[in-house]
């Protein structure tokens, strides 16, 4: 089943950007492209995956977010996984899932185009960059 973006503990008026990618996925240089949409798109805000060993990586990222001039707390918004039984409706609450391009999404790019969010990419120049 399908999520509203409350249910989630999204805002109901945002633009929701989503990577559910990991966390070592994501780049600086992405991060940084990520942070410019941010700040074109008033009010919007980035669903992360949040992990057990992501703990380093939340501080690190809202660091870098308010680096760039994006307030951190309201912005970005980390979640752990959902259960098995809604790991794919999860997803649905999300506008946009913007992907990584060193080693891009794989099955979870496949879960969120289930969950009828678009999915943007890049091509990369290996395998598992696409």
């Amino acid at each position: 089943p399908a999520f509203s973006k409350t249910q989630v503990g999204l805002k109901a008026d945002a633009f929701v950007f989503a990577s559910f990618n990991q966390p070592n996925k994501i780049t600086p240089r992405v991060f940084a492209s990520w942070m410019r949409i941010l700040r074109r798109v008033p009010g919007s805000q980035l669903w992360l995956l949040k992990l057990n060993e992501g703990r380093s990586a939340e501080a690190n990222l809202q660091r870098e977010a308010a680096r760039h001039g994006i307030d951190p707390h309201t912005r970005l918004y980390f979640t752990g996984s959902a259960d098995l039984r809604d790991h794919v409706g999860y997803k649905s609450a999300a506008d946009l899932m913007l992907d990584t391009d060193v080693y891009n999404a794989h099955s979870t790019a496949a879960d969120a185009l289930f969950a009828g969010v678009p999915l943007l990419t890049m091509a990369g120049t290996r395998m598992v960059g696409r």
